[in-house]
């Protein structure tokens, strides 16, 4: 079985994180994490930051003896086109996600990763708080 997360570096994604490593410890899963990074971003240091979240991720699930592959992806696409393409190509069986709480305005105006995520996904999307 093979488990993505899209992780972001915010607390939504760190509950996430945690959610997944119990459910690969469980299912004996693979644990995928990516992270969608726009390829020109560099200010104040933010890849780096990426790349910093994927190793310690990274970290926390070979001390846990989870196989985890982490991805740190700069297409133009979005994070919900990176995660739902890298899904697809990966045949991943389940994907989890951290969700913000929003106004339904704000999800108007932004989008909403976690949402286009749910309605695209090929397979089965736990949403973590």
């Amino acid at each position: 079985m093979k488990l993505l997360i899209g992780l972001d570096g915010s607390e939504a994604s760190r509950h996430a994180l945690t959610e997944a490593q119990k459910r690969a410890r469980m299912l004996n899963a693979e644990l995928h994490i990516l992270t969608s990074v726009a390829p020109n971003e560099n200010r104040n240091g933010t890849r780096q930051n990426f790349v910093a979240h994927l190793d310690e991720a990274k970290m926390l699930c070979n001390a846990c003896g989870i196989e985890c592959h982490t991805v740190l992806a700069d297409h133009e696409l979005t994070p919900a086109e990176e995660l739902l393409a890298y899904a697809k190509d990966k045949n991943i069986d389940e994907i989890i996600i951290g969700i913000k709480r929003r106004s339904q305005l704000g999800k108007m105006i932004f989008g909403s990763t976690a949402r286009q995520v749910i309605i695209e996904a090929g397979c089965p999307v736990l949403t973590v708080k």
